[in-house]
């Protein structure tokens, strides 16, 4: 990775929910929380970028919480030897007993394949972890990393495809009941 220039992250690109339409104006929904400059709000409001520079990246948190939405990232992922380097999204409550639903690329040595990591908590417990190596390139292009959450169910999705289906169902961990609104961060 040339580190003598930002490399851009991703663009979040923030689409409707099921029970809330979010206006999209990220200058009255979120807040950027660190990045020293790194993260912008650009094309009058409608997009957030956050990059990545040889010091530090950049994060955002949104300033509502949402109950049920869909949420799309495009990501663009750090080429060569990222090791140290994580990329996120995730919505999560607040709490010892928060309910999470998470993307994250670990970074990793120089020509070995990323591997996409998928996690859900509920009421402070995890365990509910998958991983996934994705069939692109994920460094050489923009991809959409999408999650659709429903009542009955959070579907992960790559460019469109759906990769992973959790059912809120009761299981050997108990039931899942990811109720509580969640904050993007």
């Amino acid at each position: 990775m040339d580190m003598g220039t930002p490399l851009l992250l991703f663009l979040l690109l923030i689409s409707s929910s099921l029970l809330v339409t979010i206006s999209a104006k990220f200058y009255n929904d979120v807040d950027i929380t660190w990045g020293n400059g790194r993260g912008k709000i650009l094309d009058n409001g409608q997009q957030l970028q956050l990059n990545l520079d040889r010091t530090s990246g950049s994060g955002f948190q949104s300033k509502n919480e949402y109950l049920f939405a869909k949420i799309d990232m495009q990501i663009k992922l750090v080429p060569d030897n990222s090791a140290g380097t994580v990329t996120a999204y995730y919505l999560s409550s607040q709490g010892p007993k928060h309910d999470e639903i998470d993307y994250e690329f670990l970074g990793n040595l120089s020509g070995d394949p990323y591997i996409m990591h998928t996690n859900i908590f509920a009421q402070g417990l995890g365990n509910r972890e998958q991983q996934f190596y994705l069939w692109f390139d994920p460094t050489l292009a923009f991809h959409t990393y999408s999650v659709l959450w429903t009542p009955n169910q959070i579907t992960f999705s790559v460019d469109g495809i759906p990769v992973r289906v959790f059912k809120n169902r009761e299981t050997e961990l108990g039931k899942v009941d990811l109720f509580k609104p969640l904050e993007c961060r």
